[in-house]
């Protein structure tokens, strides 16, 4: 898999000690398997669906937009990126800050 400029390293540290609670980043941001634990990971701990949308002619580039609902909380956290991987990750990110509490 080649790492390019829509990998985001801290929020890959960031996914791997919070929401996946590991040591060592994988490339979370820019690999969709990897991605993909993240979601596996929001479903089972944090009790979220995913929604996953792509948009084309985004005006910002951002064709991705990810979101977790928590249904208990009634609450959507939403984030945008480039791929799809990279939107997962930002709104796993804003997820973790509001349901984990820190």
């Amino acid at each position: 898999m080649m790492h390019n400029e829509y990998s985001d390293r801290d929020l890959d540290v960031f996914i791997a000690e919070k929401v996946m609670e590991k040591k060592g980043a994988l490339f979370y941001t820019s690999n969709i398997s990897e991605a993909w634990q993240v979601v596996e990971r929001m479903m089972r701990k944090y009790f979220c669906e995913l929604k996953l949308d792509v948009f084309l002619g985004g005006v910002s580039g951002d064709l991705w937009v990810a979101s977790f609902y928590n249904p208990m909380k009634c609450k959507r956290f939403e984030g945008k990126g480039r791929t799809a991987s990279l939107a997962i990750c930002r709104a796993a990110r804003v997820a973790y800050s509001g349901l984990a509490g820190k």
